[in-house]
């Protein structure tokens, strides 16, 4: 096949995984995602009469919208099976199943990661300036192991309602600890917003420490999936 023809094969395959992910409601998502910033935007320009600093931009604006979408898609993946009734045909596929799994994860993520693209370009073009790619990378970071915490805990508890629930107390016992320990401008915090250094922090260490926190992000997310696909080898215990 030609690499006209291969560009064509996964570009269907992705807009086939992105119909079942979004339950073909994506305009609904989208749109929502942008009437989220739109209501933020008049606020902070029109209403607000300190506006809002870049830490608070990266988290309420930039950050949030897709953490809470990658929370709530990967607590309906298995959620969406069972009631399709589809979850038992993963495990009857011939091949791998986990090639099945990590197909649906993986588009899951690329649209996370297209979305999070998207959200940084409005809000460049609408609230400040920052490097579009840099930021996306940054908070995809952040909702890619937001996402497989959940996912990892949807296997485990086998409810996706449980599992959003646990993993958005997590967050917020984190965010709240990090609060009382001051650990918001350290390479700890899951919110660490790489583009907003404090004035006393050198900025050569500024960098490292955006690195070490990125990266440990993303190791950590690869690990929860890991197990969670992994769990989804007992399949009587999914399927009850």
């Amino acid at each position: 096949m030609d690499p006209r023809g291969q560009v064509g094969v996964v570009w269907r395959v992705f807009r086939l995984q992105t119909q079942l992910i979004f339950s073909q409601r994506i305009v609904w998502f989208l749109g929502a995602i942008v009437l989220y910033i739109g209501v933020l935007y008049a606020i902070n320009t029109f209403v607000a009469e300190d506006p809002m600093d870049m830490d608070d931009m990266y988290i309420m604006v930039l950050t949030l919208p897709v953490a809470a979408l990658s929370l709530y898609l990967n607590m309906q993946t298995i959620v969406n099976e069972k009631e399709q009734r589809t979850l038992e045909v993963m495990f009857t596929t011939a091949g791998s199943r986990y090639k099945v799994w990590l197909l649906r994860l993986g588009a899951l993520n690329a649209l996370l990661a297209l979305i999070g693209l998207g959200i940084s370009a409005l809000v460049f073009f609408t609230f400040m300036d920052f490097s579009i790619p840099g930021m996306a990378g940054s908070i995809f970071a952040t909702a890619f192991l937001i996402g497989n915490v959940t996912l990892y805990f949807a296997v485990r508890m086998r409810s996706g309602l449980g599992a959003g629930m646990v993993t958005a107390l997590t967050v917020f016992l984190h965010v709240v600890t990090s609060g009382m320990l001051e650990l918001g401008v350290t390479r700890y915090f899951l919110f660490f917003n790489p583009f907003s250094p404090p004035n006393q922090t050198d900025p050569t260490t500024w960098d490292l420490w955006a690195w070490q926190n990125r990266i440990g992000v993303l190791l950590a997310g690869v690990v929860l999936l890991f197990f969670a696909i992994r769990g989804m080898d007992r399949r009587d215990r999914l399927l009850r």
